[in-house]
This record gives C-alpha cells, sequence and structure tokens, in this order.
C-alpha cells in the first residue's frame, strides 16, 4: 500500500509538465474532503473525482487525456464483470484518475457475497489523480472490513505502458519479462479502465513499444487496451470505456487482430448520445463498453452468445434496451479486417445479413474511390475567393455536398470557393466529369452518416474542378462512371439501409475510402434501375422521402428496415 513514482509521462508532451516536487506543491489546495459517516467507497471516490474537476484546468487534463468516470458509469461497469464468484480477486485499474472505478469494484465485491479478499493495482502518472486514488482506496479499505472484505492495494505513479511496454511483444524473453513485472502467471481476474485519449507522435517510446500492433500516430488507449489482455488470467474479464474508433477501419486492424486473439467479447454498450456520458468535460468522441472474456476454446464459436445494450447516456443505463447476438453477428469470422460490428436489434442482423450477400464493389464494379487532393493550409495561394472566372476552376467543400445535389457556389459560404489554375496547381485539381462526391466527415448529431451528391459532368463551365481534402469522389477506374450509375450510387448511399449498415458496422464520425472500397454494393443492372427511377423523381420536391421507398423497392428489402432505434443522435 504505496505511491511509488518513476519519471510519470503526463499527456502528450511529457517534458512540458510540472515536475513532481511543483506538483507536490499543489496537493495541499486540492482541499480535498474527509469522508463523513453516510460516505460509500464509490460516493467517496466521486467527491473526489469532482474535487479534482474543480481544481484542474481543462488544458491540463485534456493534456493528460483525463476524463473522470461518472459514477453511474463506474456501477455499470463493475457490473458487468462476472469476476466476483472466488473468494480472492485480483484487479488491475491501469488508468485510475481518482480512483473511481476501482470503488466501484470495492462495491461490487462487497454485494457479491463471495469475495472475501481483494488486492487492487492501480496505475496513475499524474500525481494529482495518484494521491486521489490513494486517499479513496484507503477510505475503501476501511470501509470493506466493515463489511467482511480485505482489501489490499498498491498505487503507482507511473506509465503504465511503458512498465509493461514489453507485453505488447510476443517474443519467449518479452512473455517470460511480462509475467515477472505481472508477479504471478495467474494474471489479474479484474481489468477495469477507463484509460487516457490522446494521440502520440510516432516518435514517442510508447508508440515504439507497441509498433507491432499500431502504427503511425496512434491513440494511446489502444496501447492499454493491448497490454491488459495479456495481463488477465486464464479467466479473467477485462470492461473498459473507450471511444469506438478501434472497432472498424485498416488503422487499427492489426491491433483488433491481436486483441480479439486474447479476449472474447461478452457485452457491449453503446451510447446514442456523446454529449451525455462525460458531462461537462468536453468530451465528443463515440464510447462504448467494452466487456470481454480471456479466450477459451469453446468461446470462439459464432453461436457464443454476446449481450448488446443502448442508452442515451449515463443517467438511463437502469432502463437500456439489450438484446442477445450470437459472436458471429460481432465479429465475423470470414472477415479479413476483424471489424467489430455492434447490431442493436433484430432489425440491424436482418440489414446486415441482407447487404453482406450483395455481389459487388466499387472495384468490382470498375470503380474507384480517392480523397479530395486540396489541403487548404497546403495551398492558400492557389486559392481564390470565387471560382467563376476564366483562370480559376471551381473549388467544393464538405459544405457544398447535400444529400443528392452539388450546392455551389454557396452563397453562406466563407471560404474560397476557387482554386487558382496554373502549372503547379494542375496536380490538385480533377477533370470535369460525372462522380459520386460523398462527405467524409459528418456531426455526430446529424441523423444520417453518409451524405452524398451525383455530380454531372455539365454542372460546371470549367474543364477543371478542386475537390476539398474532406470529401471522397467515387470515379471510374477501368470504365467511365456514367449518370445513370452515379445516381443510382448516390441514393444508395443515401439511403436508411446503407447509413444503417455503415453505424452498425462502423462508430466513426469519418467516412473512410477504404471502407467505401470494401462496402458489399447490389448488382450493376439494380444499382442502374435505381438511378433511373431516382432521376424520374428529382423534380418531385420530394425526393429524398422517396429514396428509402425507391431503393427498398428495387432490392427487395423490407420496408420495417427503415425505421428502428436512430443511434447516435444528439
Amino acid at each position: 500500500m504505496r505511491i511509488s513514482t518513476h519519471h510519470p509521462a503526463r499527456g502528450n508532451s511529457p517534458a512540458e509538465w510540472p515536475s513532481e516536487s511543483q506538483l507536490s506543491l499543489f496537493l495541499p489546495e486540492l482541499h480535498a474532503p474527509l469522508p463523513t459517516k453516510d460516505s460509500t467507497s464509490l460516493g467517496y471516490a466521486e467527491v473526489l473525482g469532482q474535487t479534482y474537476l474543480a481544481f484542474a484546468e481543462d488544458g491540463y487534463r485534456k493534456k493528460g487525456g483525463h476524463y473522470l468516470t461518472p459514477a453511474s458509469i463506474a456501477r455499470f461497469m463493475a457490473e458487468c464483470s462476472p469476476s466476483y464468484s472466488e473468494t480472492y480477486l485480483r484487479v488491475l485499474d491501469p488508468g485510475s484518475g481518482a480512483g473511481i472505478l476501482s470503488a466501484a469494484v470495492c462495491e461490487a465485491a462487497s454485494n457479491s457475497g463471495v469475495v472475501e479478499r481483494l488486492h487492487i493495482d492501480a496505475w496513475e502518472s499524474d500525481i494529482l489523480l495518484a494521491e486521489l486514488t490513494q486517499r479513496s482506496l484507503a477510505f475503501s479499505r476501511e470501509w470493506l472490513d466493515q463489511r467482511g472484505v480485505a482489501l489490499t492495494f498498491d498505487v503507482k505513479c507511473r506509465d503504465f505502458v511503458l512498465d509493461y511496454a514489453t507485453a505488447l511483444g510476443d517474443s519467449p524473453k518479452q512473455r517470460e519479462h511480462t509475467k515477472s513485472l505481472n508477479k504471478q502467471q495467474d494474471g489479474y481476474g479484474l481489468v477495469i479502465a477507463n484509460p487516457p485519449y490522446f494521440k502520440i507522435g510516432k516518435d514517442d517510446p510508447r508508440a515504439k513499444a507497441g509498433a507491432s500492433i499500431v502504427h503511425g500516430q496512434p491513440n494511446i488507449y489502444a496501447l492499454f487496451m493491448a497490454i491488459s489482455a495479456k495481463l488477465l488470467s486464464e479467466s479473467g474479464n477485462l470492461v473498459y470505456i473507450v471511444p469506438r474508433s478501434f472497432a472498424s477501419g485498416t488503422y487499427f486492424k492489426r491491433f483488433r487482430e491481436v486483441f480479439f486473439q486474447l479476449v472474447t467479447p461478452t457485452a457491449i454498450h453503446l451510447f446514442e448520445s456523446r454529449k451525455n456520458v462525460f458531462k461537462n468535460q468536453t468530451v465528443l468522441q463515440e464510447n462504448l463498453i467494452l466487456a470481454a472474456q480471456r479466450c477459451k476454446n469453446d468461446e470462439t464459436s459464432n453461436e457464443y452468445q454476446v449481450l448488446i445494450s443502448h442508452s442515451e447516456g449515463a443517467d438511463d443505463l437502469a432502463s437500456r434496451k439489450c438484446t442477445m447476438v450470437n459472436l458471429g453477428s460481432v465479429l465475423d469470422s470470414g472477415d479479413a479486417n476483424r471489424e467489430l460490428s455492434i447490431p442493436v436489434c433484430s432489425e440491424d442482423l436482418e440489414l446486415k445479413q441482407a447487404v453482406r450477400a450483395w455481389p459487388e464493389t466499387l472495384g468490382s464494379l470498375g470503380l474507384g474511390v480517392s480523397t479530395g487532393p486540396v489541403v487548404p493550409f497546403r495551398a492558400t495561394h492557389f486559392l481564390a475567393a470565387d471560382g467563376a472566372g476564366p483562370s480559376t476552376a471551381p473549388l467544393l467543400w464538405m459544405h457544398h455536398v447535400r444529400p443528392m445535389h452539388v450546392e455551389w457556389p454557396s452563397a453562406r459560404s466563407h471560404k474560397p470557393q476557387g482554386v487558382k489554375v496554373a502549372q503547379k496547381s494542375v496536380r490538385l485539381l480533377v477533370e470535369n466529369g460525372t462522380y459520386v462526391l460523398l462527405r467524409r466527415f459528418s456531426a455526430k448529431e446529424e441523423k444520417r452518416r453518409l451524405v452524398a451528391a451525383p455530380l454531372n459532368g455539365c454542372s460546371f463551365n470549367s474543364d477543371l474542378l478542386g475537390l476539398e481534402n474532406h470529401l471522397n469522389y467515387i470515379h471510374g477506374v477501368s470504365r467511365d462512371l456514367d449518370r445513370d450509375l452515379a445516381y443510382g450510387l448516390a441514393a444508395l448511399l443515401n439511403s436508411v439501409f446503407l447509413d444503417r449498415y455503415f453505424r452498425v458496422s462502423n462508430g466513426n464520425t469519418q467516412v473512410s475510402a477504404a471502407e467505401l472500397r470494401a462496402m458489399p454494393l447490389p448488382a450493376e443492372r439494380d444499382i442502374r434501375s435505381i438511378g433511373v427511377e431516382v432521376q424520374g423523381h428529382m423534380k418531385s420536391g420530394s425526393l429524398l422521402s422517396e429514396i428509402d421507398a425507391i431503393v427498398a423497392q428495387m432490392l427487395n428489402l423490407s420496408p420495417e428496415l427503415c425505421t428502428g432505434p436512430e443511434l447516435a443522435t444528439g
């Protein structure tokens, strides 16, 4: 039971942070209240967390990626684990914050009626938070003692990833070193965490340590997850609250391969709002709670059941909606990308099955998708206020792309809407032609994640076009993209069917070109039929409300798939 310190790495650039001696001067100023006779383990930890939030500035917390877990979520996470079935439980809290998750585990262990001895190892690189974790667990020890449970703990004010960097490798020497660090070959029965969220540079020692599972500038939370999975006991459980970004996309592909070889999901909880989870902490990530168990041979079957639940935010967890799905519906063993799908109802499962049966992709149709080549801050000397002049080309931004139409120029735009045509700028431009434009990003609050518009070659009186980097565009590769095909693809992408499929399979607000290339598509004749039908409704003024009906009829999809839970609203 101690706080040990060893060159803690605080945030993105540890050198910018105050020294431990400087930080220790702040500790008396925290004015952390003492527990009262009515305090509970979790209740007191929550008070300490609120004290920290009131004391530490937003910039200080953001640099360290510190977003403290609300008590209601901490309690839910602790109760997600079936780890309380033995008399002795060894717990790891690798990003303890103010000790809220550890305190929630203490309460769950007390309520279990089984656990008699509890040991918690807590890592927290911020000395202020490490001190609060120490105070929280010291009170929890007394609180549990009155309930017949013995608690021991060790609070380590060090960098968890650097301490366990060897766990990210897979050589025999690294595996042995991991075991020695873990001190017990049996590992932890429970790992529970709300890790820090921030990107680290490719030259950061933590990024180098994790080079076998991540690349570029990874987000630190993925390294926490990978290490934790390796430190579990043979049947240990892991409960994490993290951004959903790891669940799909090529960036986290290797991480998913490693992680899901070690653990099997047992439960996933989605929050419909990104604003109602970490309240008043300026967190705009789409978060989920993942519960998983160290893999066993009999748990890799697709018939293994996973509990999927969802709620608006932290306050309505008690009334969450739940469904059970087969593991194969969450982790498809035939999926080379090992993406984590999260269907929250039977309609999601039906839609996923229908879309996965479609025979084509953009590549098989002779088409490709690219990202707009104009990066404005790198091309400022080529940008022009107006793109209608003889020596300028139109510049299309994300806000110019509306569902099924391009609105350019836009009177509401305060950004340059043209690119100067010069010898050095031609490489940034594309030939005027027929394309399908898609927004690469959407606001989390938008009802639709996919927003696409067909672009006709005759739309602009210019031989060249500028496409800003926040746009993707579908174009011909081994063939031309004609009008009927473009309108059909745009209608499909604007339909609730593909939008809902994308949400089930992808939690990002970013729509990457790689994901569009992998997206299943119907037969070409069906896409063309949709395109022809849609063009016949272009002048009706009600096209958007009719697209879903057109797509459903042409592809023989159930109209019921148009309805269902609108996840990821405001």
